[in-house]
């Protein structure tokens, strides 16, 4: 006995010499520590659809969706009230969404604050600012933390004494214990999206998205317990896993404006979300009441366009000539359509049906510009820029407001890169004054006049000269900008001076 124990007492002080060597501080390592990862592209479920999505509407609709957002935020006050476990605002979200779907969806940026201060600036008129066709609303309407909650665990453990053991032992018990327990709770979170007319301002009506899902928290944990002879050693774990709650509003963003923007664009979205996916009864029921206003000629340009986005080699005449039958025949043999009638079934089926790939895409391309049934590339292209210059300028007047000079020069040269304008110019002009460089707020406004014979512009520059005291030249801008408003009683106040 006294060898076994000795054995023993033996093994028990290398286990405590070691967790003594490994428990020294700068030695210790956490878990996961040497797992550092770099920033990367934030991948969902429904990146890729997006993008399908963007192809879709390119081949389906030749113009373009332009949508303006008010503010999409947290009205249920669980951002607050549970330290943030949902956002509090999903506008971003949005935007990025819309900015995932291709060119025929254009977010048109819209900030109040930057339009008023171009109107004090002179600059009211945007010749070619984007209207919008919609505004979208929308709020996260529901957090239930709590839909589902239990607890479980399990407890077993046993002892006894053995006969026979050294006195030198403190006891003479042996036991073990084993325990574990679990914990699920279930929550669920929904969004309501809306659609309104911008022009009208009045509801759509069915253009209304409302979307829910749950997300899971669980916790385990296990301890095991053994004594033996006194001393007591054991092991435990426990492990909690939660489903990400702003992950979970992502999806939810991201697959509501898919549907809601697909239901307003008429197109068989739906498809995009598998063979399982239950077709959107507003698109079906929009689309048979808009079939039967439609004339006969209107009737077989579309079948004609349905058809050659199939594949078949069919002209959009708007006459039934012998290649569309023979392409129509063709359809309803393949896809089991007894009829070769024209009725809204039929072309339901073959709409429904066109392929979502590039080689359809470029069909649809070749009719919009050979029928001019849409805009020309370089009408998209402007677009795209005008839009695009919208949203860095209003980035870059939030920095302006808040004296945030530097910054604020970066953006608005950022916006000249993409598309010239001459608000860009006069503003980078203010901020060097900001930040009392008269020299650089000139040379800002000699480069603006140079590419624009704007009023604001020049106006700017006579008074820039005035200040570093050239008169001549203050003269000869003031001149300019009198020549474009002959109105203005400044540039009348500064002519009339010797």
């Amino acid at each position: 006995m006294n060898i076994w124990l000795n054995r023993l007492i033996y093994v028990l002080i290398s286990i405590f010499m070691f967790s003594c060597a490994s428990t020294e501080p700068m030695k210790m390592k956490l878990p996961g520590d040497e797992k550092v990862t770099a920033p990367e592209t934030k991948i969902t479920k429904f990146t890729d659809t997006l993008k399908d999505f963007g192809l879709m509407l390119e081949i389906y609709r030749s113009d373009s969706i332009k949508i303006v957002l008010k503010e999409i935020s947290d009205k249920t006050g669980a951002s607050t009230s549970t330290g943030s476990e949902i956002q509090q605002s999903i506008t971003e979200i949005s935007k990025s969404t819309l900015n995932s779907m291709g060119e025929n969806v254009v977010y048109v940026e819209y900030d109040p604050e930057f339009v008023a201060m171009m109107q004090q600036t002179g600059y009211s008129d945007f010749g070619n600012k984007l209207i919008p066709s919609v505004v979208l609303t929308g709020a996260i309407t529901e957090f239930d933390r709590s839909l589902v909650s239990w607890e479980k665990g399990t407890d077993i453990g046993a002892e006894g004494d053995i006969t026979g053991v050294s006195k030198a032992l403190p006891s003479k018990t042996i036991g073990i214990d084993y325990s574990e327990s679990a914990a699920h709770n279930k929550a669920r979170i929904t969004v309501d999206f809306n659609m309104k007319n911008f022009q009208t301002l009045a509801s759509i009506p069915g253009m209304t998205m409302v979307n829910s899902m749950e997300v899971q928290k669980a916790v385990a944990k296990k301890e095991v317990g053994i004594t033996l002879f006194g001393p007591s050693f054991g092991m435990s774990g426990s492990m909690k896993k939660v489903q990400g709650r702003h992950d979970a509003v992502r999806l939810l963003v991201q697959s509501s404006l898919l549907q809601l923007v697909g239901r307003y664009a008429g197109v068989p979205y739906w498809r995009l979300f598998g063979n399982d996916a239950i077709p959107d009864q507003e698109v079906l029921k929009s689309w048979k009441r808009g079939f039967g206003k439609l004339s006969e000629a209107d009737r077989i340009s579309l079948l004609q366009r349905y058809l050659n986005l199939h594949g078949y080699d069919v002209n959009v005449t708007g006459a039934l000539d012998s290649k569309t039958k023979t392409a129509f025949a063709d359809f309803c043999s393949k896809n089991n359509i007894e009829s070769n009638a024209l009725n809204a079934e039929t072309f339901l089926k073959i709409y429904l049906t066109i392929p979502i790939n590039e080689e359809t895409y470029e069909r649809a391309q070749a009719l919009n510009e050979g029928g001019n049934l849409g805009r020309n590339q370089q009408a998209i292209d402007s677009s795209t820029d005008i839009s695009k210059v919208g949203s860095i300028m209003s980035d870059a007047f939030s920095h302006y407001k808040k004296g945030d000079y530097q910054t604020a020069i970066s953006k608005f040269e950022d916006s000249l890169k993409v598309s010239p304008t001459p608000v860009a110019y006069y503003f980078i002009a203010l901020c060097y004054h900001g930040m009392k460089d008269v020299k650089k707020a000139v040379a800002s406004l000699e480069t603006g006049t140079k590419t624009f014979n704007d009023f604001v512009l020049w106006k700017a520059l006579g008074l820039g000269y005035s200040e570093l005291g050239d008169k001549a030249k203050a003269k000869k801008a003031f001149t300019s900008a009198n020549a474009i408003n002959p109105n203005d009683k400044q540039i009348k106040f500064f002519l009339e001076q010797k």
